[in-house]
């Protein structure tokens, strides 16, 4: 059996300032209303979109995009609302207060087998490999005596979400790298939660992503690699998507092709002009400004995934959430 998590962790000491959308969240307590089906790029109504995403990079080039006009050019009006994570952010999508939500693919894949109309209508940030660093690492202080993944075999380890991609990625990569992931120890702790137990000794290790792993790093932590690009088999998985309800879809007629040539005209912005995408971090964050200036930034793409899509629900069987994963044609939005 796997350890779900091990209790009676103390944690204390400020948040950091930018908390990202974890991989397994998403969600909008607004709401907003269709202005009308639209269909393709002629005379159509503008629709209302509220947009379910966190103060993180991960929705950073869809707010460039909207700043840069290629929404309103799709006949798409786009509000931006605050989020919420993983069950909560599926509710609001399907009671319409929100009709997009940024997020991981877990919970779409688990709202999916159980029923739920729900579907992903686009990617949103890859991972990707950096002279500055990957996306997401897994960090040690210094004189730790682990220096790979299978070292983490009976050591405490902080990850941000449990029966969830975090937990999951972690399990895999120890596996891979020879160890026995079911006596990994984890702690389900947000992101600056964590940051705070590793430096104060209550962790052995954390994973956690951008810009927390940088200023780790510049701390003297050490990462020991990047937790999701071995689970996938891939150092550019696509794991954060966007996703609607079926039933918003089908009143829309023609709202997924809108919406992804929006996206991709932003995340070809984004990837452009990396300060551009830098300022609105700093601007819708309040972050470190040196501190984003020296982090990596991700791969903005609107394209999806479909291997880490497919692998996401082998993992979510194999660890017991769901008994079948549903079939990716059901899951992704045509």
């Amino acid at each position: 059996m796997f350890s779900r998590r091990k209790d009676g962790v103390a944690v204390t000491g400020a948040l950091l300032a930018l908390t990202l959308v974890t991989a397994c969240g998403g969600g909008s307590d607004d709401a907003a209303s269709s202005g009308g089906s639209g269909g393709g790029s002629g005379e159509t109504e503008t629709v209302a979109i509220t947009a379910g995403v966190a103060a993180s990079q991960s929705s950073t080039a869809l707010l460039l995009g909207i700043e840069q006009g290629f929404f309103e050019d799709q006949g798409i009006e786009v509000t931006i609302g605050q989020s919420a994570t993983g069950a909560a952010g599926i509710t609001q999508l399907i009671n319409g207060q929100q009709q997009v939500a940024l997020g991981g693919i877990s919970p779409v894949i688990t709202a999916a087998a159980g029923d739920i109309p729900v579907s992903i209508v686009s990617g949103a940030v890859n991972d990707r490999e950096d002279p500055a660093g990957t996306q997401y690492q897994t960090i040690v202080p210094a004189d730790s005596d682990v220096q790979s993944f299978a070292d983490l075999e009976g050591k405490t380890v902080a990850v941000n979400s449990l029966q969830c991609c975090w937990e999951f990625w972690i399990r895999e990569a120890v596996e891979k790298d020879g160890g026995d992931p079911s006596t990994l120890e984890l702690v389900q702790l947000p992101f600056p939660d964590a940051v705070t137990a590793l430096r104060q000794g209550e962790v052995d290790a954390i994973s956690t992503l951008q810009p927390f792993a940088t200023a780790l790093r510049q701390e003297g932590f050490r990462d020991i690699g990047d937790s999701p690009a071995v689970a996938f088999d891939n150092p550019e998985n696509g794991n954060t998507v966007f996703y609607m309800s079926q039933q918003f879809i089908q009143e829309n007629p023609g709202i997924v092709e809108r919406w992804r040539t929006a996206l991709e005209q932003s995340a070809e912005y984004a990837n452009a002009n990396p300060e551009a995408t830098r300022a609105q971090i700093i601007e819708q964050t309040g972050a470190d400004a040196e501190l984003v200036q020296s982090a990596p930034l991700p791969q903005y793409s609107a394209e999806i995934d479909r291997d880490s899509i497919e692998k996401e629900g082998e993992f979510l069987v194999k660890y017991g959430v769901i008994e079948e994963a549903p079939d990716l044609d059901s899951l992704i939005a045509p």
